[in-house]
């Protein structure tokens, strides 16, 4: 079964779902390997009865950077973390820390849906499970979306856990991002300051 066929079995089960038992994920399961693209958080409830006041997301491991979206009435704010050593960006750039977690901060009545988006720059890794790990805050209480299964399982098996943790699978796009590959347009880029410089 694949991500997209798992995504339509999900809405289906969110349809015929009362609130209260309905998951947190993405809305869209499928993500291309490699892009930088906007992700969206789904949040279909509260805890029980109590107002959502807090969703905080946190970054896999090998994303990147994950940067957030404002939305209308709720606070972003982001959590950083220290790497253990500098990384280096496609640009050539490196970084000493990376953001490690996305706040939002608001108010989501129990009877209402919400969705969070956030810029994401994914690895290039066809085939591969990306969890982000959802915790809600509410005005009572916190509901824990970190559930996940191992790579040897299949995908449809997190609907079997009670806190399945928000995923996408990340998919081989058909064409590169920008039409061509980095290491080609870096090249072309140098090539032009060459001749801009002689």
């Amino acid at each position: 079964m694949t991500s997209t066929q798992v995504a339509a079995l999900f809405t289906l089960t969110l349809l015929s779902s009362t609130a209260a038992s309905a998951h947190i994920v993405m809305s869209n399961m499928d993500a291309p390997a490699g892009y930088e693209t906007t992700l969206q958080l789904l949040v279909p409830h509260g805890c029980g009865a109590s107002p959502v006041t807090e969703v905080h997301v946190k970054k896999p491991d090998s994303v990147r950077a994950i940067v957030p979206e404002q939305r209308a009435g709720w606070e972003a704010t982001t959590v950083m973390k220290k790497l253990d050593k500098p990384m280096k960006m496609p640009n050539g750039r490196e970084v000493t820390e990376v953001i490690d977690e996305i706040v939002w901060k608001g108010k989501l009545p129990p009877n209402q849906i919400a969705l969070f988006n956030f810029f994401a720059n994914l690895p290039d890794t066809p085939g591969a499970r990306l969890f982000f790990k959802t915790v809600t805050k509410c005005e009572q209480g916190e509901e824990r979306w970190v559930d996940t299964v191992a790579d040897s399982e299949e995908v449809w098996r997190m609907w079997l856990l009670e806190k399945p943790s928000p995923f996408v699978v990340l998919q081989k796009p058909a064409r590169p991002q920008l039409g061509v590959e980095f290491e080609v347009l870096q090249k072309a880029r140098q090539e032009m300051k060459a001749k801009v410089g002689k």
